[in-house]
């Protein structure tokens, strides 16, 4: 009967936090749909910008170009656009180049060379490139299979790096580092913020001779410092262990951890604001981090979700955290390369800085 009466209390207590029921039962329902909703009606391939340069202008190449359009999201342009949508804005995973001539040479029973500018950093969507590519060569077959090896032959160049392939394990362990990092601040600065309110912390806090952005920027700056220390063992971890590249500079990659788990700080901060208890800080705590690693990048690429959530991708912090550590390991850029990225970051953690300041309210607990 004592263990009735005692299981009967804690279940009125639990009852009591509405929002924490409402968090427990109604969050992970969320996270399942937006999560499937997302991925369910991707675009495939349909989504994968490849950049043609068409400098031939005949059937055999106008051939190619209507068999990629089948497959891919094919853009005619210039060879300085289809370099700067490759190297410069990550854009397209690779450009192709088609020579002068190609369709009278090929006719003519004539050896030609075609040129793929390729972004290794991307190898999900060059391996879809290269399939499709595949593909065209059986239906363009009518026209002699202008893939074929004895007349048309492909020169693969990487204009990103000096590496022409990379494993899966380029996109797992950076992006799973993040994941584990992003709830691991979350957790830590929400619950740590709701102890301070169950042992009156807060209170004897709000009276202290500190002003209130010395307070929160003190208490983030040792979870930043921690953080970064984590995510930079976590890549050195994968380099040693799995051979993953960290780049050239080192400057760089500190650069982009520092910025990256700065954003991931601050926006903690403002997820903590919302959560009153520590029961509710576990369900948000995981949608909050499963949802931003699943459409920011961190799970699977980017091309394989709808256009629609791959836009609204472009102003997430997991994104942008994703896209530099790419750039500096996989890409080579040094500190300059990714100054965009980085100061993007860092406005995205002083932003919610900011708004968790705003939030929290020290002053008036201590008058409740």
């Amino acid at each position: 009967m004592k263990t009735l009466a005692v299981m009967l209390k804690d279940l009125r207590l639990i009852g009591r936090d509405r929002f924490g029921l409402i968090a427990l039962l109604g969050v992970p329902i969320v996270v399942i749909m937006v999560i499937a909703s997302a991925t369910q009606s991707g675009d495939g391939n349909q989504s994968i910008v490849f950049p043609v340069v068409n400098e031939d202008q005949g059937p055999v190449a106008n051939a190619l170009i209507q068999s990629f359009r089948k497959h891919l999201d094919v853009r005619e342009v210039s060879r300085s656009t289809a370099h700067q949508l490759v190297a410069d804005s990550n854009t397209a995973p690779a450009a192709l180049v088609l020579p002068p001539e190609l369709s009278k040479r090929y006719l003519a029973q004539k050896p030609s060379t075609v040129e793929l500018l390729t972004d290794p950093a991307q190898w999900q969507q060059l391996q879809a490139i290269k399939m499709v590519m595949l593909l065209a060569d059986r239906e363009t077959a009518s026209l002699g299979d202008p893939l074929g090896q004895e007349l048309l032959t492909v020169h693969e160049r990487s204009i990103t790096g000096d590496a022409l392939s990379f494993s899966s394990l380029e996109q797992n362990i950076p992006g799973f580092s993040l994941m584990f990092v992003l709830l691991t601040l979350i957790f830590s600065v929400t619950l740590a913020l709701r102890e301070e309110e169950v042992w009156n912390t807060s209170t004897r806090l709000s009276i202290a001779p500190l002003a209130p952005a010395s307070l929160l920027g003190g208490k983030l700056l040792a979870r930043l410092i921690v953080g970064t220390a984590q995510l930079l063992l976590l890549l050195l971890f994968g380099h040693l262990v799995y051979g993953l590249r960290l780049g050239h500079s080192w400057v760089a990659i500190i650069a982009v951890v520092t910025a990256a788990v700065a954003s991931m700080t601050g926006f903690a901060a403002v997820v903590a604001a919302f959560v009153r208890t520590r029961e509710q800080a576990i369900p948000v705590g995981l949608a909050v981090s499963f949802v931003l690693a699943s459409l920011g990048g961190l799970f699977w690429p980017l091309y394989s979700l709808p256009r629609t959530v791959q836009t609204i991708a472009q102003g997430l912090m997991t994104t942008w955290s994703m896209s530099a550590i790419q750039d500096v390991m996989l890409r080579g850029r040094t500190l300059s390369g990714v100054s965009t990225e980085v100061l993007v970051l860092v406005g995205y953690g002083l932003i919610s800085f900011l708004i968790a300041l705003r939030l929290f309210r020290y002053d008036a607990e201590a008058r409740a």
